[in-house]
């Protein structure tokens, strides 16, 4: 009884290690695939993983979209992480679905994306198009968008990035946005949240 008490102890204290050190902070959801973004340190930026990749040494195993948990394993210990609650509050961050159109008419449906206010995320989207886009809310009750578009290059075997734009966007709350920037076009709207 003694020795099953200090096993669940051990358990406990290394599921709360790692919700201690490991932070659900965001979600991407298109068709195609699924990305979650995991952090570290509130000061380091997320990092966007798929199911079956790492991040700090566990496994991303499974996503329970109805409760917002991601599940990640390591060494056979299971860990079911939340999407951080600040992520969940209405004024802390914004949700939205929406399209990504390139120059030659290919589409990327976004059915969900998390974007946190203050806080820049980082989107890889496809083609080795990135998309960084900070919301901020304004004295005025409106929302200010920082966006860049970066794609990496090919040059006789030199990889690099190339900064397509950089635009800023001003919306009312809860309200669509789009802009494009060369061949890209990109059309987003909120998803309202539940009660």
């Amino acid at each position: 009884m003694t020795r099953c008490l200090q096993l669940f102890g051990a358990v406990a204290l290394l599921t709360a290690a790692a919700h201690a050190e490991i932070e659900f902070v965001g979600v991407l959801l298109t068709p195609g695939r699924s990305l979650f973004a995991l952090s570290e340190a509130a000061d380091q930026p997320a990092a966007w993983r798929n199911i079956g990749q790492t991040f700090a040494g566990y496994s991303l195993a499974s996503f329970d979209a109805k409760n917002d948990t991601l599940t990640l394993s390591k060494d056979g210990a299971i860990i079911r992480l939340p999407l951080k609650d600040a992520a969940k509050i209405k004024n802390a961050h914004a949700e939205f679905s929406g399209t990504v159109t390139f120059g030659s008419g290919e589409k990327l449906d976004i059915s969900r994306v998390t974007l946190t206010y203050g806080q820049e995320t980082v989107l890889p989207l496809q083609d080795g198009v990135v998309w960084r886009v900070t919301p901020t809310r304004l004295p005025d009750g409106n929302v200010l968008f920082r966006l860049a578009v970066e794609r990496t290059t090919q040059d006789g075997g030199v990889t690099g990035v190339l900064k397509v734009g950089a635009p800023a966007v001003i919306t009312r709350p809860n309200s669509a946005f789009s802009f494009a920037i060369g061949d890209l076009q990109f059309n987003f709207n909120p998803i309202p949240s539940s009660p």
